[in-house]
This record gives C-alpha cells, sequence and structure tokens, in this order.
C-alpha cells in the first residue's frame, strides 16, 4: 500500500511537471525574464526582440538579466539622423575581431546592428587589449579593440610580421573607481591615494590605513588583468612610469563583471573598470569621485568634456588590418557603419562620444583606408 501511494504521489508530480510546462507561456514572469525562455541572457549586451520591443542582457543583483532598452524590436539607432541602411543588405561574409573588454561593448552593439543591416557574421572577443593586440599582430583578426594605444613591443611584433594596421578612435572612456553600494566613507580619493592603495608592495588592506578618520574594515581589491589596455593605463597615471607596475595582491580580470560582482558581494571592497559598464552596474557598484588636484570629481561626459575629470579620462581604439580591409569585402562597410552610427552606438552601449573634430578624424582615416 506505501509502495502504491508513493507511486501515485510521483505519478502526479510528474502531471503536475508537465502540465505547468505545456500551460507555462513562452515569457513568465514578464517583469524579470522578459525574454528568458526564448533566449538564454548569458553574454552581457547581448539584444533580443519580444512583443515588439527591444532587450538587453544585463547585470542587475549580481546575474545576468534581460531589460528594457526603450527600443522598438529590430532597433540599431537610439539617436541622432535617420540612416538609411538598405546599401548594407548584399554585404556577405565574416569579421574577427578581439581585444580590450572596455571597448568590445561598444564594438559588440556596432556588430548587431550590421548583422541585422546586411548578412554577414561577426565574432567579437574579450581577451584584453593585450591579447587582443597579440592576435591581430599575427594576422589572426581583421580587426581589435583596445583601451590604450598599442605600445612599442606590440607596434614592433606587428612590423615584423609585416601587418600594417589603422588606428581609429571610437570613443572616450572615464576610467572609472567603484565601491559597494554601502561604503558610506569613501566619497572621494585623491590620486595619491588611489597611488597608496596600488603601487607595488602596498601593504594597505584596510580602510583605515588610507585614512585614518575611516572604519578598519578589510579591502579587497579587484582590477584589470595584465593583458589589459585598462591595466596599462590606471598603472601608469596612478603609479608612474614605467608603465605596468602594479601590486599583485588583487583579484586581477579580463572580465570587468567579475570586478563589478567582486564589489557588490564585499562591503569594503574597491575595484576599476570603462565608465560604461559603471552604468550598466549603478544598482550593485558606486562611483567614488576623483580628485586628481584640483578637487572632487564624478566620472561623465560632462567632467571629460571639461577637462576636469584627471589622470582617468582616456581615447578608446579600433585597430584595423589595412591588408584585410582590402581584401575582406565586410570590414570596409563595416566601418562605414560603425562611424555612420556612432553616436546613437556610443549612447546605446553607455559610451562618450567623439567631438566633431575627432569624428571628423575617423572619418578621415575610414576614407583613407578606402583608397
Amino acid at each position: 500500500m506505501k509502495n502504491l501511494l508513493g507511486k501515485a504521489v510521483r505519478g502526479f508530480a510528474v502531471i503536475v511537471m508537465i502540465t505547468s510546462v505545456i500551460s507555462e507561456p513562452s515569457f513568465a514572469n514578464v517583469k524579470e525574464y522578459p525574454v528568458g525562455n526564448l533566449l538564454e541572457c548569458a553574454s552581457r549586451n547581448k539584444l533580443a526582440d519580444h512583443n515588439g520591443l527591444q532587450y538587453k542582457c544585463s547585470i542587475s543583483g549580481g546575474g545576468l538579466k534581460w531589460k528594457k532598452t526603450g527600443l522598438k524590436a529590430g532597433s540599431t539607432t537610439t539617436a541622432g539622423p535617420a540612416v538609411d541602411l538598405s546599401k548594407f543588405k548584399d554585404v556577405t561574409g565574416s569579421i574577427a575581431i578581439d581585444g580590450s573588454s572596455t571597448v568590445g561593448p561598444l564594438t559588440t552593439v556596432a556588430a548587431e546592428g550590421f548583422q541585422k543591416a546586411s548578412q554577414t557574421k561577426i565574432t567579437v572577443g574579450i581577451s584584453g587589449t593585450g591579447g587582443g593586440a597579440t592576435k591581430f599582430c599575427n594576422g589572426e583578426l581583421d580587426m581589435a579593440n583596445a583601451s590604450a594605444s598599442y605600445s612599442a613591443t606590440q607596434r614592433e611584433l606587428c612590423a615584423k610580421n609585416g601587418i600594417t594596421f589603422t588606428e581609429l578612435r571610437v570613443a572616450t572612456d572615464a576610467l572609472t573607481v567603484v565601491v559597494n553600494p554601502k561604503n558610506s566613507w569613501a566619497q572621494c580619493l585623491t590620486t595619491a591615494q588611489l597611488k597608496k592603495i596600488w603601487e607595488p608592495g602596498s601593504k594597505v588592506k584596510f580602510w583605515n590605513q588610507v585614512d585614518p578618520t575611516w572604519p578598519r574594515v578589510a579591502m579587497p581589491l579587484f582590477g584589470a588583468g595584465t593583458d589589459s589596455g585598462t591595466f596599462e593605463y590606471f598603472t601608469e597615471v596612478i603609479n608612474g612610469k614605467p608603465a605596468r607596475r602594479s601590486r599583485t595582491d588583487y583579484t586581477p580580470t579580463e572580465d570587468d563583471n567579475v570586478t563589478v560582482n567582486g564589489v557588490k558581494r564585499s562591503t569594503g571592497a574597491l575595484g576599476y573598470y570603462g565608465l560604461s559598464y559603471y552604468k550598466e552596474n549603478t544598482d550593485i557598484n558606486k562611483a567614488v569621485q576623483i580628485d586628481g588636484g584640483k578637487g572632487c570629481v564624478s566620472p561623465g561626459l560632462e567632467s571629460v568634456l571639461a577637462g576636469t575629470y584627471v589622470p582617468l579620462a582616456r581615447p578608446l581604439f579600433v585597430y584595423v588590418n589595412d591588408a584585410k580591409a582590402k581584401s575582406n569585402k565586410a570590414v570596409l562597410p563595416f566601418l562605414e557603419f560603425y562611424a555612420l552610427q556612432l553616436d546613437s552606438l556610443a549612447e546605446k552601449a553607455k559610451f562618450l562620444g567623439l567631438t566633431a573634430p575627432q569624428k571628423a578624424d575617423l572619418d578621415k582615416a575610414i576614407k583613407t583606408l578606402k583608397g
């Protein structure tokens, strides 16, 4: 009797499970996971459409969740004049891109838009500026993202392998220092304090070692990996030349999402990454104002353009293999699309766009590539 009852209960459970699967709508829990059952939200900045609206896979509450972008399904722009994309509809081929995790989201948004407008396949990796440069200078990529201008060593590698390239500035970044939202004491950090924290051999492990009026709270550190242009830029402007000098007892990563979640999990944590990642995660990370010698300043478009967010404002680049720009028939149309849509793409990916003179330089460089 007991065995029969057990079988009946298990059978009922199976029936309930099957019924729930059959009856569950395709978009269960629409408010939080609007496209969860149609497409897995596993890659940050991935776009998906549902019921006429566009959603983006974003970090929220420590995990990846679909969020409305505020755009209609199939949108490739958020602002600016309408652009005729029909000229790209017959473009075919594939483009291989890798490099900076900071620039990656911007190029990914451009790639998503171009793939909708054309018949191309574009892959965008995030192995870091250094990792991307190695692949690029070995001839493995059509393009590479970089959060710092290529070093002499990287340029020498390209030259050694016969790779000529064009450097394109595509955006501006305000490298952002972040803490946990529960951190109520560190509203602003001077560059001298940042150096005390991050310099080689630093013994700072608690916040009161930075400022004695702050609490004795442990300070887990998160930051860019050594293959990252973000690491190179941050360590040079904070710790001084020669570049790439930093303490090593921190959590290094080429994936800024690791820093985002590391800072979220610990009250005393501190990290740094590009502004676009902060804009995606203002609910779980808090930006610290930076005092570069002229007072405390928050990262943002206004402070960067005003020249007051120093020394952490920096240019962002895309490198193009000149030979592949000519041999791969998809590259130049993609670059043209990238430049045409740059303002709206930057807004969508939460980047700081180019000024008019910088945009003119970009257009001129692409025109030169066309020959």
